[in-house]
């Protein structure tokens, strides 16, 4: 029951605006001297009603406009003796500090399928168009048509599911196949192997049909290579990796060995065969593009430096980053990742949608998995815009195009020696698809490459001891004046014989004459299954972070034994006393003779900010 004067006025206000529309806006706050009685008082004189008294202290109260005749001027009250101020009350805009709708996205209308809202890498949510682009772009390709129509994408997995609803119009039965079982029907058995009809859904959903969600490269046709049920053999990953050659344009490979911090693999001689088979004859001699997954094994204190499928020179090496940006905790560094795609960070981001098992939608695709199928996906759209485009043409574009600004708050970036941005975490940055697609359409094709393989020779103490590193001088010409030669480059492979008592000590770079410092593989503390015993360290790393560099002059090939003792809490064993030394090294420069033209304009221009760029 509302007893005081003042209660039964308030009262009075509520039902007064709900029957004749009275708003806040009729609401004055002021402060008169003397009292309830006399501003009450004071108020009626000038058409005003006193609705409460905020603070009796500084008798401060709520008026709002009478139905009196005798309203006046606020002005007027407030010229009176005894009113120190008196304020209307206007309208202020106040907005909740959370985060961005889906809806804010300026794509959110663009199709129908239900989990378009949820695909934010393909989202631009930038509040002015003149600002940096910070999604992968795919839209603006979209809307000129570019959708992956014509080209052909494999994804080499555990199967996929031909018949999804979201899908099945993009299936081509023809780049399929299941070398497991040797037969057509690429549909897994297992309830469990939903992982390649994920990866082809991010590359191929169809879009605007109410369903999952929309490929990158919808109107692409997808195959499904079935090699992934439990071990494989070099004959079948061979197979695999070229199979429909003379149809398919684009591998997608989101696999390799286990990112287990301890295994050091690659392709076998029947893998290498056929990945250089396809960069030589597929696609009419213009080479087949493999996209391979970087590894996720980051957190095990895996590298991959000591994955085979991605120091590959016919390869191209994917990383993820976090919705914001970020370097995620399972993303493996090495310097022979090309390019970074968006993918899942922690627990609680948001992941990549997809296709799943028994016609069922996710949205929860997570890793450098999800991020392969959408690199692969943004250089289908490339393809579309010119078909003409080699395998190394690719790789330059990606170079040339990806962004480093979505990226730019994590450490290890470096400006190399022909001015271009790079990082072991990121490669180049952030695939681009309309940069891409817009420089693919007028793209000169690269001019030829040659190899140089340049003598190091071994001079001095090369005999290894923890924390001491040991530094290989070399100087070379880039082969000048032989038929090999090479002045601008593209990939440099180093292969190095280290006998040593702990591989997963061994920490390696080169440093080239311009000054880019390349890590070529890290330490691994997992890696001790040789522990105490002498094992041939003999493998070969890739580099890309040199490209565009000239090769002439003294570079550095430095090896450090780390003491990885406190690394992590299971490498009990390497505090005993490490032995080892450098036996051999041997390298390999890739690159071309005369000066690509896209070189010609001058440097890459960057589309940066915060200092960044050039």
């Amino acid at each position: 029951m509302i007893s005081s004067p003042l209660g039964i006025r308030l009262y009075l206000v509520a039902l007064t605006q709900m029957v004749c529309g009275w708003t806040d806006q009729d609401v004055w706050v002021g402060q008169i001297d003397g009292g309830l009685e006399e501003a009450e008082q004071l108020a009626a004189r000038y058409g005003f009603e006193i609705v409460s008294q905020l603070d009796p202290s500084e008798e401060t109260y709520v008026l709002k406009r009478s139905f009196s005749p005798l309203r006046r001027d606020e002005n007027d009250l407030g010229n009176e003796e005894g009113v120190s101020w008196i304020e209307k009350q206007i309208p202020l805009k106040r907005s909740k500090r959370q985060m961005f709708s889906w809806l804010d996205s300026h794509y959110s209308k663009e199709f129908n399928d239900a989990l378009w809202n949820r695909q934010w890498y393909m989202q631009d949510y930038r509040p002015r168009k003149d600002m940096p682009v910070m999604d992968m772009n795919m839209v603006p390709c979209y809307r000129e048509g570019i959708t992956g129509k014509g080209v052909h994408v494999a994804v080499v997995d555990d199967g996929l599911e031909k018949d999804h609803a979201d899908i099945q119009k993009n299936y081509d039965p023809e780049i399929s196949f299941n070398y497991v079982k040797n037969q057509q029907d690429p549909t897994p058995d297992d309830a469990d192997s939903s992982h390649g009809t994920q990866c082809a859904g991010v590359i191929a959903m169809v879009a605007n049909n109410s369903l999952c969600g929309v490929g990158v490269a919808y109107d692409a046709r997808i195959g499904g290579v079935l090699l992934l049920d439990g071990d494989v053999s070099d004959l079948q990953e061979g197979q695999a990796l070229s199979h429909g050659l003379d149809k398919v344009d684009i591998y997608s490979c989101s696999w390799g060995p286990e990112d287990n911090g301890e295994t050091m693999e690659g392709p076998k001689r029947q893998g290498q065969a056929a990945l250089f088979k396809g960069i030589s004859t597929g696609r009419g001699g213009k080479g087949a593009i493999y996209v391979f997954a970087g590894g996720n094994g980051k957190m095990k204190g895996d590298s991959c430096g000591a994955d085979g499928f991605v120091n590959s020179l016919f390869t191209i090496a994917i990383a993820s980053a976090s919705q914001d940006g970020r370097a995620v905790y399972y993303s493996e560094r090495c310097s022979a990742i090309m390019a970074t795609a968006y993918s899942s960070g922690n627990v609680r981001a948001e992941k990549v949608a997809s296709t799943g098992l028994k016609n069922t939608c996710t949205t929860d695709f997570v890793g450098t998995s999800a991020a392969t199928p959408l690199a692969a996906g943004v250089i289908a759209l490339a393809l579309q815009a010119n078909p003409q485009l080699t395998w190394r043409d690719v790789q330059h574009l990606i170079v040339w195009t990806s962004e480093v600004t979505p990226l730019r708050y994590n450490k290890d970036w470096t400006l190399n020696g022909r001015h271009f941005w790079v990082s072991p975490d990121f490669g180049f940055g952030l695939l681009n698809a309309h940069a891409f697609v817009s420089a693919a359409r007028t793209f000169k094709t690269v001019p030829q490459l040659y190899s140089c393989r340049v003598r190091v020779s071994l001079v001095g103490n090369t005999t290894l001891s923890k924390g001491s590193p040991v530094n290989v001088k070399f100087a070379t010409t880039g082969c000048s004046g032989s038929k090999a030669e090479v002045r601008y480059l593209e990939h440099v492979q180093v292969t190095a014989l280290v006998p040593c008592t702990q591989r997963g000590a061994l920490h390696i770079t080169l440093t080239s004459p311009s000054g880019t410092r390349s890590i070529l593989l890290e330490e691994r503390p997992r890696d001790r299954s040789h522990k105490g015993s002498l094992v041939k360290f003999d493998w070969t790393m890739d580099s890309v972070q040199f490209w565009g560099e000239d090769p002439r002059g003294v570079w550095t090939f430095t090896v450090t034994a780390k003491d990885l003792k406190e690394d992590f809490d299971d490498a009990d064993g390497f505090s005993e006393i490490f032995a080892g030394h450098i036996e051999r090294v041997r390298v390999v420069m890739f690159g071309t003779q005369e000066m690509p033209q896209h070189y010609k304009g001058g440097d890459r221009k960057y589309v940066t900010r915060d200092g960044w760029g050039h």
